[in-house]
Formats: C-alpha cells, sequence, structure tokens
C-alpha cells in the first residue's frame, strides 16, 4: 500500500496571526474600550488616498496607515522553477491601511451598544520578475507592533489618549524602494518619500 505525503502545511496569513493578538490586546489590555472587531479590507472599497483625504473621516470611517519592516515572496516564480531568494525581496515600506467605523447601536432587543469595525489591507508590491503583486508577510514581532500601534492609534482618535506615533517611518534616502512597483505609493498612503 503505497503512503500518501501530508499536505503540505500552510503558512498562517497576516490576518491569522494578527486577530488573536488584536483580540487579545482589545479585550485584555484595555477592557475599557467597547466592542472592537477586526476584519479583511473587502477587495471592491477604495484605497485611493486622495480620495479619502488621511485622517478625516469619508462617509463615517477613519482611515490611517501604519509603516512597517515586510517579506514578499513571489509563489509564482518560485513555482515556476526561479530560485527562493531571486523570487523573494524584504521591504522597509510596507504599508498597512486600517479603516475605522465607530458608533452606538442597538441590538435586536432594543439594547444600546456601542462598537467599533477595523478593517485592515497590507498592501502589495509587484514582482520584478513577473509583474505579479505580492502581498507582505509580517514576522510575529511586527504582528506585534502593529496591534499596540492600532490599539493606541483607536484610543487616541476615539478616547482622546495621548499618541505618539510608532512604527518605521522611512527615510528619503533609501534609495532601494521601488515606487513604480509599490501598491502603497501608486494609492498615496506609502511612507516613501513622505507621502
Amino acid at each position: 500500500m503505497l503512503k500518501k505525503n501530508p499536505a503540505p502545511q500552510q503558512c498562517p496569513t497576516n490576518f491569522e496571526k494578527i486577530e488573536p493578538m488584536f483580540n487579545q490586546e482589545f479585550r485584555t489590555i484595555h477592557p475599557i474600550f467597547p466592542e472592537w472587531t477586526l476584519e479583511r479590507m473587502p477587495k471592491k472599497i477604495n484605497t485611493k488616498r486622495i480620495k479619502l483625504d488621511k485622517n478625516q473621516m469619508f462617509e463615517g470611517w477613519l482611515y490611517g496607515s501604519y509603516n512597517t519592516k515586510g517579506k514578499f515572496r513571489c509563489l509564482k516564480c518560485i513555482k515556476s522553477g526561479i530560485t527562493d531568494s531571486d523570487a523573494t525581496w524584504s521591504s522597509a515600506y510596507t504599508t498597512v491601511l486600517c479603516a475605522t467605523y465607530y458608533e452606538p447601536d442597538a441590538d435586536e432587543y432594543g439594547q444600546d451598544w456601542i462598537g467599533g469595525w477595523i478593517e485592515m489591507k497590507i498592501f502589495a508590491q509587484q514582482c520584478s520578475n513577473c509583474g505579479e503583486y505580492v502581498t507582505g508577510e509580517l514576522d510575529d514581532q511586527r504582528c506585534r507592533n502593529f496591534v499596540k500601534w492600532l490599539h493606541r492609534w483607536i484610543g487616541h482618535k476615539f478616547y482622546g489618549y495621548p499618541f505618539r506615533r510608532l512604527g518605521y517611518q522611512g527615510k528619503t534616502t533609501d534609495r532601494h524602494h521601488l515606487v513604480n512597483q509599490c501598491e502603497a505609493c501608486e494609492a498615496g498612503w506609502c511612507h516613501y518619500s513622505g507621502n
């Protein structure tokens, strides 16, 4: 009888790593915050900054971006035989966009409830070999740093807590960032060159 090899394990997605960290941070670190829910940003959302005007309310949603370092791996190139090192790159301009919405509401029993929704998107970068857009992968520490930033940002924007911006801001002297291959640059949210 032939033995079947086990299916290769999939690496958890950024969202699968971030969501439990988010729940812990928002439920236990500062439980006075009302209920907040984290979701992936739907693909149909227009994320062009010119339309959203950063840090201003747009149709009830407030937008903010976070910059970190991420690793990009083009699976299309790897599957076609290109070496992993040639199909992988790092970027100090991995941009996470957050859309937040907060309002009082009532449940089906008429009980008042105050809650907030956060939608997140990690912008992709284009592979230099094949042109495929690839979403950056964040390691566990960078996921934790993002969640801590998000918690402080929500505290500042919706509850008036002081906020000191953290996260890698990038430098205009970083010459390795390919602006024409960065989805966040195209949308106007990349921290490169002070966007």
